[in-house]
């Protein structure tokens, strides 16, 4: 480890705290505290490779880290996660020395080698760097995870299905209300969140309530409009849940899901990486779950050019989407 960048980040905050320019001095003090985090991950990266910490009893690195840094767990894991992104990313690490990114962006760069790779993470790695430098930790991680759903198409419909196996709701009845708990899977919460969405945006410019006494009024407008007369519409057309995707992506995730239904024993051969669909107000989802959509929606198709202005855009008629093998199943009956 070059402690150089580190060592002139701290001189940089040493002076900027005797300049009197308050916001000059927080924001070398930050950049000095996040050298220091980087300086504290490579340190342990080496007390990690020398075993040095099972001297203090300690059985892992990161029980040394709580134990001896006196840190708590949650900090603890962050610092002991970077290890390998600054280890494997040298130019994450020497952004990270100099007190340019944070302990979170770092993390960040971590989840990208757990999830997406190595070979991916570096190829991208000045891209990643660039956004981490002048962006919060939260854009990046968008960024990083769009690379893993444009790479990885299938996790996304594994995340689905874990959320199927989740999914549980209940209204249990108190003496001052009722308690709602659960967890819905990703259609069934696009769905509702839609409804909400309809339901509680702000009447008017006068309209002071907030946005939990929004949300409460909408489920109550819901019921009560279901139990009524059906759900309401909105200059004669419903909530309903919309998905973009481009024409590549269908056609490839229609593919991708035929094979597998014509030989469900056999593995099919993965997705290509292109973009994936997006389903609006959730984000990407994987080729299962948009083919299982397409069957039961109607769809519009839109045509645009690259750059778009309002006159560019072509919409047709909308249509019940085709479902993989269904001409198949119809010319067998």
């Amino acid at each position: 480890m070059n402690p150089q960048p580190t060592i002139e980040a701290m001189r940089t905050a040493a002076l900027a705290l005797s300049s009197g320019d308050v916001r000059e001095s927080l924001h070398a003090v930050q950049a000095a505290q996040d050298a220091l985090d980087a300086a504290k991950s490579m340190l342990l990266a080496e007390l990690q490779a020398s075993k040095e910490f099972e001297l203090d009893g300690a059985s892992t690195l990161n029980a040394w880290v709580r134990n001896q840094l006196r840190l708590k767990p949650g900090q603890a894991s962050i610092l002991v996660r970077n290890v390998q992104a600054l280890a494997d990313l040298p130019g994450v690490a020497e952004a990270a020395l100099a007190g340019k990114m944070s302990a979170s962006h770092v993390a960040v760069f971590a989840y990208g080698l757990r999830h997406i790779g190595l070979e991916s993470m570096r190829e991208f790695e000045a891209e990643f760097v660039e956004v981490a430098l002048a962006r919060a930790p939260g854009d990046l991680f968008e960024a990083v995870k769009h690379l893993q759903d444009v790479l990885h198409p299938e996790d996304l419909d594994e995340k689905y299905l874990d959320g199927m196996e989740k999914e549980d709701f209940s209204i249990d009845a108190l003496p001052d209300g009722f308690h709602v708990t659960g967890f819905l899977n990703t259609v069934t919460g696009s769905k509702l969140k839609k409804a909400i969405d309809a339901l509680s945006a702000p009447k008017d410019a006068d309209d002071k309530r907030t946005g939990a006494q929004r949300r409460v009024q909408a489920v109550d407008d819901l019921a009560s409009a279901f139990l009524g007369s059906g759900l309401p519409a909105d200059k004669g057309v419903k909530p309903h849940m919309s998905v973009f995707v481009d024409a590549e992506t269908l056609a490839a995730a229609a593919e991708h899901v035929e094979r597998a239904t014509k030989k469900p024993y056999l593995n099919p051969p993965p997705m290509p990486a292109t973009e994936p669909a997006v389903l609006a107000g959730h984000g990407a989802i994987g080729p299962q779950l948009l083919m299982m959509l397409t069957c039961m929606a109607a769809v519009t198709p839109i045509v645009h050019t690259v750059q778009a202005n309002p006159s560019d855009v072509t919409t047709g008629r909308a249509k019940r989407g085709r479902c993989p093998g269904e001409a198949r199943q119809r010319r067998s009956r």
